[in-house]
């Protein structure tokens, strides 16, 4: 299986943060609970979570595949739970919340130590959905930033044409759904169905799949958006048919700032915001220089548009920016 061994799974890419980034990596943070104090933060340690995208025993959106791996340390013993054996690593993902009354035993019957059985268990993290975003979309990053900058920076207010649309477009989506704030509409669907229900159950701490999760409805989110992304990065799911009517119907305009004022991003940095003639627009910064935004679009329409924008409009782009912040946004 081609997994990568990292632990700390950034929401927002290292590859994308380095735009902003000084040349010692450092990026400079401006945390929201701190208005106006910047501090330095290296771009590997900030924006992530430790394990976020994993899949771990117990979790519900294990696959079969999943539990064969997962569960392989235990799968030369009988598995005993409330006088039931656990014939299959699917069962064992079911029952794993109730451990310990599970009872282990070896083939002449002999019980075997369930405490170093499940270290064993939880050393085992399946991380595919980590290892297909790197290889299908942030490996990639680095160079389109250049290709965009040589072709946009130095051209006059006009039009371009398309280059990289289907990228760009599965790019922008990806980390509208990825980010610290998932996709808006998600969001406030999910947060309706839940808020009085889900919302109130606790998890002991000594339970949470992350320190992060701490209710029913923390989790079972985070559930949900793994098996979202995982199936994104298989080209199916919602996400991927969310990139196919983006591709139908928007298309990408340019805005570059040349003055004194550059374009923060944040920890949510693909966004959509609602216009004051009420039109959708989604937003995702490039650069320091280059604001990628997303509107109608026409079949017709083969060109992207890019405009140079007077340094207030960059000031006002950066509140809009802000306002969908999550934790922090980063300076230039």
């Amino acid at each position: 299986m081609n997994e990568t061994q990292a632990k700390y799974h950034h929401l927002v890419p290292q590859t994308y943060m380095s735009a902003w980034a000084h040349g010692n990596g450092t990026l400079n943070i401006e945390f929201l609970k701190s208005p106006g104090k910047i501090v330095e933060r290296n771009k590997e340690r900030i924006a992530g979570i430790t394990d976020f995208h994993s899949i771990k025993a117990g979790m519900p959106i294990c696959t079969e595949s999943d539990a064969n791996i997962i569960f392989e340390p235990i799968l030369s013993y009988i598995v005993e739970y409330e006088g039931n054996v656990l014939e299959s690593p699917l069962d064992m993902n079911k029952y794993y919340y109730d451990f310990e009354k599970w009872v282990v035993k070896r083939a002449d019957g002999s019980l075997v130590s369930k405490k170093s059985i499940k270290r064993e268990i939880e050393k085992i993290k399946i991380k595919d959905i980590e290892s297909n975003w790197s290889s299908k979309y942030e490996n990639n990053w680095a160079s389109q930033v250049a290709k965009i900058e040589s072709t946009l920076l130095n051209m006059p207010n006009g039009e371009v044409a398309i280059f990289d649309r289907e990228y760009l477009m599965k790019f922008f989506t990806a980390l509208d759904w990825r980010g610290f704030i998932s996709n808006q509409v998600f969001e406030k669907i999910y947060k309706n169905l839940t808020s009085n229900s889900l919302g109130n159950i606790e998890i002991p701490s000594n339970e949470r799949l992350l320190p992060s999760l701490k209710t029913a409805s923390d989790e079972f989110r985070h559930n949900l958006l793994l098996k979202f992304f995982r199936q994104y990065l298989n080209d199916t799911g919602i996400i991927f048919e969310e990139v196919n009517a983006n591709l139908k119907y928007t298309n990408f305009h340019f805005l570059i700032a040349d003055g004194p004022t550059k374009f923060i991003t944040s920890d949510s940095p693909a966004f959509t915001y609602v216009r004051e003639d009420k039109k959708l627009v989604g937003l995702l910064p490039i650069t320091p220089r280059i604001l990628m935004a997303k509107g109608k679009y026409k079949e017709s329409y083969k060109i992207y548009y890019v405009t140079h924008i007077t340094d207030e409009a960059v000031k006002n782009y950066n509140d809009i920016i802000r306002s969908n912040a999550d934790e922090f946004i980063i300076h230039c």
